[in-house]
C-alpha cells in the first residue's frame, strides 16, 4: 500500500491482492454464505439420533461420534486407553533412559487423548439442540473428568515426572517447550496437594470439595448448603427486602413512556406506592431515567444490596481458599494461584494496578468532571448519581454529534467475515473458506463450517460458526477449543501396548486385542505436514458460538451493532491463537497459556477492528455495497466509547478487590468483606458511596455478593485489565497505532514472536523481544508496574 496516498483512498480502496483471484473469491462465498437466509431452528441436523436417512460420518466428521450411544461407547474405550498410557508413564523407571526421557511426551499424550473426548463433550452439552445428545456428552464429561481428578492425585504419576525434572541429564535433554509442559504437569499435581502428607492431602481435598460447594452455592444466590442457618432478624430483613417500595411522588419528571411502563407493571399499578422486585429491569431504568435523587437512592440500594446469608457464604469462600493456600504452604491463595501466571506474586499485581491505577485516575476524573456540569447543583457526583448522570451525557453527546446514519446494515455478519479473511491474509497469509459439512458433522443447521487455510502449508485447522440465536443455546459469546494442535509423529503409541498394562498390572493387551476393542485410535484426528519441520501435527478445531440474530427471506441478512462486531473480532483473535498456535504439545498449544497472556491477541483484535484500514476491508451496505462513511464511525465510537475512562476505573477497582478478598485478610477473625469493600471505596473510589447502615427493611449494600467473577476469576480478575494494556502497546509499537494495521512484516513480527509459541514460551521474553522493551523481559515488580504506566488506549480518541 503506498503510504502516500489519502486517508480517504486508503479507506475506499481495495487491496489489489483481493481484487481477483482464489483468495477474494473465498471472502465472496463467505459474504454469500453467511447473508443467507436460515431455517428455522426448531430442529437438530438430521443424523442418526434423529432421522435414518443418510450415512453419518459423525460430529467434527469422526467416524466414533455418530449417535449419543456412541459419545459414551467413545468416553469408556478413551479411558482404557488412558489406562494402558497411565500404566506406562508409572513404569517408565524400570524400562531404562529412553522411556524416561519420553514421561513429558506421553503425560502430554495422556491430558491431548482425554480433552478430546472432554473438551469436546463440553461444547456439544451446551449447544448441541438434542437432549439425547447433551445426555450423553454430560455423562462423557463427568465420567472423564472423574478420571483425570483421579489422576491428579495418581502419586506414581507425579512421583516419575518429579524424578524427571530433578535429574539433570533427563532435564537437560527437555526442549525449552517440553520443560515448559513438564512445570505445568508439575504445578497441577501440587496444586491438588499431591505432595503433601497423607493426612494434609485429605484435607486438601476436603477443603477443595467445600469450595466447589460453595462456590455454586454463591453463583446461584443460596446460602451454603450445612451452613449456618439465618438469624430470625437476617430472616425478617430478606422478607422484608423481597419487595421494594416507590412512592410514585418520587418518579414526577421521568419520561412519560418509562413512569407508565413503572406503573403498569407494579401489582395494583395505579396506586401511590410501587412494588418493585430488586434487580428488576424497573429498577434499573429509575436509576438511569429518573431525576429524583431520592428515588434513585431507593433503587441504587436495591439493585446493590447483599443478602447477609449471601454475604456468609462468600466469606467462607473466600475463608475456605485461604485455608487451602496455608495448607499448601503459601501465605494467601492469590500467592498460591498466580505462581504459574505472568504476574508470579500478589506485590506483582499490587505495583501494576497502582501503577495503572495513577496513569489512569485524570482521565476519569476529567470525565467525571463532565457529568458533574450535568447536576443541576454542580455538586458531588454519588454512586447513585452515575447511571443518570451517564444517561444525560450520552443523549447531550449524541444530539451534538453527526451520528445520524445507523450502521448495523454496513455490517452485515458475511460482510464482516469476508474483512477477516481479508485481514487475516494481509497480516499472517492465511484466510478463512467455507467448507461444505458432510451428514451428521455438525449439530445444528445454523452452524457453518470454515477451513483456515495457510498461503505455503494448506488447511491448518477448522472454525465452526455457530452464530445465531435459538431456544436452548447459551446467550452469550463464547470461544471453545474442541482440539488443539500438537506433533503426532513421535508418539510412539503401539509402545503403550508393549509397556502399559491393565488392571494394576494383571492385564496385557496386544496391539490385534487393542484395534479388535476399537483402544488404537479412540478418537480420529486428521493431521497435516509441516513443510518446514516436516513433522505431522493435529489439524485444531474451535468452535465459535454468539446469539445474534438469524437471517430470513422477511429481513434479510443478520445486521451486527458494533458492540456484536468487536465480540466477534474478540472471539476470532483467540479462534486463530489456536490455528496459529502449532506447538509440539498439547498442554502449550494455541490458547493453553498463561490466564493472564491468553487474552492479548483477542483484544489487540479489537484495536484492529476500529481502524480505518480495517474497517474499509468489510463495511459494505449491505442492500447498495456502498461503503461506510468512516467519519459516521468515529462519531459512534466517541459516544459509545465517551464513559470509557470511568468503566476503566471500575474495573480497576474491582480487581483491586479481588486481591484484598484473596489475601492473608481472609483469615482473620474479624473479616468482614462488606468492610473492604467500603475501605477500598473510601480510598480510590472517584464518587462518594452510599454509607453502609440503611433504613429498616432497605437492605444493606454489599454488591461484593453480586459479583460473580469472584468465584471463576479468584486472584487472576486484573488479567483482562493487564492484557487490555499489553494490546494496547503492542497496537502502537508493533502496528503503529493503525498505520500498519494491514502489515504483512508486522502482521509477521507478531504472528512468529507471540502466536506461533502458544503457552510454550515464557510470554515475558516473548513480549520483551517483539516490542524491543527489555525493561520488561524479567517479569518483575518493576516489569509489571511498567506495563501499568502504559494505561490502556482510549479507543473513543481515536
Amino acid at each position: 500500500m503506498n503510504v502516500g496516498r489519502s486517508l480517504r483512498a486508503r479507506w475506499l480502496a481495495t487491496p489489489a491482492s483481493f481484487a481477483t483471484g482464489e483468495a477474494e473469491a473465498d471472502t465472496r462465498e463467505l459474504r454469500a454464505l453467511f447473508d443467507a437466509p436460515r431455517p428455522p431452528p426448531h430442529q437438530p441436523v438430521a443424523g442418526p439420533s434423529s432421522s435414518s436417512s443418510g450415512a453419518s460420518n459423525g460430529l467434527f466428521g469422526s467416524p466414533s461420534l455418530t449417535s449419543p450411544q456412541s459419545f459414551l461407547d467413545l468416553a469408556q474405550r478413551t479411558l482404557v486407553r488412558a489406562q494402558l498410557l497411565v500404566s506406562r508413564i508409572a513404569d517408565a523407571p524400570a524400562h531404562g533412559e529412553a522411556e524416561m526421557r519420553r514421561v513429558v511426551r506421553n503425560l502430554d499424550r495422556l491430558s491431548d487423548l482425554l480433552c478430546g473426548v472432554i473438551d469436546c463433550a463440553e461444547l456439544v452439552r451446551n449447544a448441541h439442540p438434542d437432549p439425547a445428545w447433551v445426555d450423553a456428552a454430560n455423562a462423557a464429561y463427568e465420567h472423564l473428568c472423574g478420571y483425570m481428578n483421579v489422576l491428579n492425585t495418581h502419586t506414581g504419576l507425579y512421583t516419575v515426572l518429579d524424578k524427571v525434572i530433578s535429574t539433570p541429564a533427563l532435564r537437560d535433554s527437555l526442549s525449552p517447550e517440553a520443560l515448559a509442559v513438564a512445570m505445568v504437569f508439575l504445578r497441577d499435581f501440587e496444586k491438588s496437594g499431591i505432595h503433601l502428607p497423607s493426612a494434609a492431602r485429605s484435607q486438601f481435598v476436603q477443603l477443595s470439595d467445600d469450595i466447589l460447594v460453595l462456590g455454586r452455592h454463591f453463583l446461584q444466590g443460596q446460602p451454603a448448603a450445612g451452613g449456618q442457618a439465618a438469624s430470625e432478624e437476617e430472616a425478617e430483613e430478606e422478607a422484608a427486602a423481597a419487595s421494594v417500595e416507590m412512592p410514585v411522588e418520587l418518579l414526577q419528571g421521568t419520561p412519560a413512556p418509562i413512569l407508565d411502563a413503572l406503573v403498569a407493571s407494579s401489582p395494583g399499578g395505579g396506586s401511590k406506592v410501587l412494588q418493585l422486585q430488586p434487580g428488576s429491569w424497573e429498577l434499573q431504568a429509575i436509576s438511569k431515567y429518573s431525576p429524583n435523587e431520592a428515588a434513585r437512592l431507593i433503587a441504587y440500594r436495591a439493585l446493590n444490596r447483599g443478602a447477609k446469608t449471601q454475604v456468609k457464604t462468600l466469606e467462607a469462600l473466600l475463608r475456605k481458599r485461604a485455608q487451602l493456600a496455608q495448607l499448601t504452604g503459601n501465605e494467601s491463595f492469590a500467592a498460591m494461584t498466580l505462581t504459574d501466571k505472568m504476574a508470579r506474586n500478589p506485590a506483582n499485581v499490587d505495583g501494576f494496578l497502582g501503577s495503572l491505577a495513577a496513569h489512569h485516575r485524570p482521565r476519569a476524573e476529567r470525565t467525571l468532571a463532565d457529568l458533574r456540569a450535568l447536576k443541576q447543583d454542580n455538586g458531588e457526583v454519588t454512586a447513585w448519581d452515575r447511571d443518570y448522570l451517564a444517561e444525560q451525557h450520552l443523549r447531550t453527546l449524541g444530539r451534538s454529534s453527526l451520528a445520524s446514519l445507523p450502521i448495523s446494515p454496513f455490517f452485515s455478519v458475511g460482510t464482516v467475515f469476508a474483512g477477516l479473511s481479508r485481514l487475516f491474509e494481509n497480516l499472517y497469509g492465511i484466510r478463512l473458506r467455507a467448507s461444505p459439512v458432510a451428514e451428521g458433522e455438525v449439530w445444528s443447521k445454523d452452524v457453518t463450517r470454515m477451513d483456515v487455510v495457510e498461503e505455503d502449508s494448506g488447511v491448518i485447522g477448522t472454525i465452526y460458526a455457530d452464530l445465531y440465536a435459538r431456544p436452548g443455546k447459551p446467550p452469550s459469546a463464547a470461544h471453545y477449543t474442541v482440539r488443539c494442535s500438537r506433533r503426532t509423529d513421535d508418539d510412539d503409541a503401539l509402545a503403550d501396548y508393549t509397556y502399559g498394562s491393565l488392571d494394576e498390572g494383571r492385564q496385557r493387551l496386544t496391539v490385534e486385542q487393542g484395534e479388535g476393542q476399537g483402544l488404537a485410535r479412540a478418537l480420529q484426528v486428521p493431521t497435516t505436514v509441516d513443510r518446514a519441520s516436516g513433522h505431522a501435527y493435529q489439524l485444531p478445531v474451535v468452535v465459535l458460538l454468539c446469539d445474534f440474530v438469524r437471517p430470513s427471506l422477511q429481513t434479510g441478512p443478520s445486521l451486527l451493532s458494533w458492540h456484536e462486531v468487536e465480540t466477534l473480532f474478540h472471539e476470532m483473535g483467540h479462534a486463530i491463537h489456536s490455528m496459529i498456535g502449532r506447538t509440539e504439545y498439547h498442554n502449550v498449544s494455541g490458547t493453553r497459556c498463561a490466564t493472564d497472556f491468553v487474552e492479548l491477541p483477542s483484544i489487540l483484535m479489537e484495536h484492529f477492528v476500529s481502524s480505518p484500514e480495517v474497517v474499509g476491508l468489510m463495511a459494505r451496505h449491505h442492500q447498495t455495497d456502498a461503503a461506510l462513511p468512516y467519519h459516521h464511525l468515529t462519531n459512534h465510537l466517541r459516544l459509545a466509547k465517551s464513559l470509557e475512562a470511568l468503566d476503566t476505573h471500575h474495573q480497576i477497582l474491582l480487581a483491586s478487590l479481588d486481591q484484598l478478598y484473596h489475601s492473608p485478610l481472609a483469615l482473620q477473625d474479624d473479616f468482614d468483606s462488606t468492610d473492604v469493600v467500603h475501605d477500598l471505596e473510601a480510598r480510590v473510589g472517584l464518587v462518594r458511596a452510599a454509607p453502609r447502615a440503611q433504613d429498616a427493611g432497605s437492605g444493606g449494600i454489599a454488591w461484593q455478593a453480586n459479583f460473580g467473577h469472584l468465584f471463576g476469576y479468584g486472584a487472576t480478575y486484573y488479567s483482562y485489565l493487564f492484557d487490555r494494556a499489553i494490546a494496547a502497546r503492542v497496537w502502537a509499537r508493533v502496528f503503529g497505532g493503525g498505520k500498519d494495521a494491514l502489515s504483512r512484516e508486522q502482521g509477521e513480527r507478531f504472528k512468529t514472536g507471540v502466536l506461533q509459541f502458544g503457552g510454550g514460551r515464557d510470554p515475558w521474553e516473548l513480549l520483551s523481544a517483539t516490542l524491543a522493551d527489555d525493561e520488561i523481559a524479567r517479569g518483575d515488580h518493576r516489569a509489571m508496574q511498567e506495563v501499568g504506566r502504559w494505561g490502556i488506549s482510549d479507543l473513543a480518541q481515536r
